[in-house]
């Protein structure tokens, strides 16, 4: 049964088929985000009861409220994403679910913008490992430690840390060289005036 396969390039498919509704919202200031019934409609689809109060769901109110647009659309790609029949009628992958869409993605968000999710295979990749990860899943045939290998490969947070240490490497090297050419513009200045 497909329900119960993780493959991760069908499930980037699904991710990059996010249609353009999820990413288009009308958020007027001091008016309810349209994200929070959303999320509150995924989490139902994924306890397989849509019957259910919010009050039996996890709250995320507040925290809907302290977004911006780029988390907004991040969390409306996440939902789009956990509608995969994968995740629905499994109540125990709420939790993770919700700190995937109100923790890990917001942490993204600055290395990511929300379309690149879509746009960019790595990245599309990338999403799809972190959700499971915060899902506790594994991709079909992986080990946990080649999904984390993976993971750190595609880690768009590990290569802004590359990017960052290469630049303090080529500014150190910069400051040094230029040192070095003005210790050799003296030597030669005091050679110069000796003469």
């Amino acid at each position: 049964m497909m329900k119960d396969q993780k493959e991760i390039y069908a499930l980037i498919k699904h991710l990059r088929s996010c249609p353009q509704d999820f990413l288009e919202f009308n958020h007027q200031p001091g008016t309810k985000p349209v994200t929070e019934a959303l999320v509150y409609d995924l989490f139902r689809k994924v306890v397989g009861n849509f019957n259910v109060s919010r009050e039996g769901l996890p709250d995320v109110g507040k925290l809907v409220w302290q977004l911006g647009d780029e988390e907004y659309r991040a969390i409306h790609i996440g939902v789009w994403f956990f509608h995969h029949q994968l995740f629905e009628g499994n109540a125990s992958l709420i939790k993770g679910i919700r700190a995937f869409l109100f923790e890990r993605l917001p942490e993204l968000t600055p290395y990511v913008k929300s379309l690149a999710w879509l746009e960019d295979e790595d990245r599309a990749e990338e999403f799809v490992r972190e959700a499971l990860r915060c899902c506790n899943m594994l991709i079909d045939g992986e080990t946990e430690h080649e999904a984390q290998d993976r993971l750190d490969g595609l880690s768009s947070v590990k290569r802004q840390q590359v990017l960052e240490q290469t630049n303090e490497s080529l500014a150190r090297m910069k400051a040094i060289r230029q040192a070095m050419a003005e210790k050799k513009a003296r030597e030669a200045a005091n050679v110069y005036g000796r003469e």
